[in-house]
C-alpha cells in the first residue's frame, strides 16, 4: 500500500523532530553526524521539515541579505525544472518510491531557498545556530583578526590555534595552542569562557590575553577581570567561574602551572605588544627573548650556552626584523654570532687566556 502524501510528511515530521532534539542535546558524533548528514541528503523535503522544526525560516529573509544572495531566481529556477524528481525510502518496508510531482516541485522550491539559507548562516554566523564548532588558525610569522558571531573580536597570535563553540549556555573557546587576545562583547545571557589544557579562564567584562606555553599558562588583562581556574571544568560551572577560581584585575597577571599564581603586577600593554608587531621586554633572560623571536622568524636563533641564555634584555623589538635583534646581539659583551643557513648561533666569546709570566731568575 502506497503511503499518502499526508503520511509521508507525517513520517518526516517525525523525524525531523527527534533530529532536531539530538542535536540540540549537544554536538553529534561522527557517526550520528554521517547519520545526520545522509538523512538530509534523502529529500528537499527532510531539510525542510528540520528547518521548520529549528524555527530557522523566519531567517531566510534575513539570511540571505547577509550573503548577498538573490533567492527569487533559484525559486525560480526551481520552479521551472519540471524534470526535479527526488527518491524517497520510505521507513517501514525500504521500498524505493518517487514522490507526486506537484508536490515535489513546490518542496524543490522551498527546500533550494531553506538550503540557501542553512549556507548563508553557517558561513555569516560561523555555524553559530547549530552550535556547530569553528577552528581558527595562524601558521607561523602569520596573525589574524577575527569578529566572532557574538560581536567579540578575536586577535590571534604566530602559530595559535583556537576552537570556538557558541551555546545557549556559553560562548567557549579551547585555546589549543599559542596564544590569543580577545576583546569580549557583552551577552547577559551566556558566559565567556577560555580553555587552554586544564586552564579555565572566565570573562567578566574585559579585554585578556591568553598564552599558552609547553610548561605554562599566562592569563594578562588589560580591562575589566577575569576568574582563572586550573582542573577539569567543574560541573555547572560553564556559564559562571568556579568559586576556587582566582580573580586577576586590569594590570595584573597570572601564571598557570600546578596551579593557578597568585596575582602580579605587569606591564599589560607590552604584554600585547605582538598586536603591534613587537617584542617588549625589561630585564628578562635573553633565552626567553629568543625563544619570542623564533616564534614568528623562520631561521632559528639557538643559545647553547645556559649562562648566556640568563643574561637580562631590556628593549623593543620588531617582532619580524631577526637581522635587526641579532645585530643587536653582537654589541653585547661576550657574544659572538655566527650564521648558516639555517640557523642562527649565539655562542660566548671565549675568555683570552692570560700569557705566561717569564719565571724570575
Amino acid at each position: 500500500m502506497t503511503p499518502t502524501n499526508a503520511q509521508i510528511r507525517a513520517t518526516i515530521a517525525d523525524q525531523a523532530s527527534e533530529w532536531f532534539v539530538e542535536n540540540r542535546s549537544g554536538p553529534l558524533d561522527r557517526e550520528a553526524s554521517i547519520r545526520f548528514g545522509a538523512w538530509l541528503r534523502t529529500s528537499p523535503a527532510h531539510i525542510e521539515h528540520y528547518l521548520a522544526a529549528a524555527a530557522l525560516a523566519q531567517d531566510l529573509e534575513v539570511a540571505a541579505k547577509a550573503s548577498e544572495i538573490a533567492l527569487e531566481p533559484l525559486l525560480l529556477r526551481a520552479k521551472a525544472d519540471r524534470n526535479s524528481v527526488v527518491p524517497w525510502d520510505a521507513a517501514e518496508d525500504g521500498v524505493s518510491r518517487v514522490l507526486p510531482r506537484r508536490w515535489l516541485l513546490g518542496s524543490v522550491a522551498v527546500a533550494a531557498a531553506l538550503v540557501v539559507a542553512v549556507a548563508a548562516l553557517l558561513w555569516t554566523r560561523d555555524g553559530e545556530r547549530f552550535g556547530l564548532a569553528r577552528t581558527y588558525v595562524t601558521a607561523r610569522g602569520e596573525q589574524s583578526e577575527r569578529r566572532l558571531p557574538d560581536g567579540s573580536v578575536l586577535h590571534l597570535n604566530t602559530d595559535s590555534q583556537v576552537t570556538v563553540r557558541y551555546s545557549r549556555r556559553e560562548r567557549a573557546v579551547d585555546l589549543d595552542r599559542g596564544e590569543a587576545f580577545f576583546q569580549v562583547a557583552h551577552d547577559s545571557k551566556r558566559g565567556f569562557r577560555v580553555a587552554a589544557g586544564h586552564t579555565q579562564v572566565w570573562d567578566l567584562g574585559t579585554q585578556f590575553d591568553v598564552y599558552r606555553r609547553s610548561d605554562r599558562v599566562s592569563v594578562t588583562v588589560l580591562e575589566g577581570s577575569v576568574a582563572v581556574y586550573k582542573g577539569p571544568l567543574p560541573v555547572s560551572a560553564t556559564r559562571l567561574p568556579s568559586p576556587a577560581a582566582v580573580r586577576v584585575h586590569a594590570g595584573y597577571r597570572v601564571d598557570v602551572t600546578g596551579g593557578v599564581s597568585s596575582p602580579q603586577p605587569a606591564d599589560a600593554r607590552a604584554s600585547v605588544a605582538w598586536l603591534q608587531r613587537q617584542i617588549v621586554f625589561a630585564n628578562h633572560p635573553l633565552g626567553e627573548v629568543v625563544d619570542e623571536f623564533n616564534r614568528y622568524g623562520h631561521v632559528t636563533i639557538e643559545i647553547e650556552d645556559e649562562a648566556l641564555r640568563s643574561v637580562p634584555i631590556t628593549g623593543v623589538f620588531d617582532a619580524y626584523d631577526t637581522d635587526s635583534f641579532v645585530t643587536f646581539l653582537a654589541t653585547l659583551d661576550d657574544v659572538v654570532v655566527k650564521r648558516t643557513p639555517s640557523r642562527i648561533l649565539v655562542l660566548s666569546r671565549p675568555s683570552r687566556t692570560p700569557e705566561p709570566r717569564p719565571e724570575a731568575r
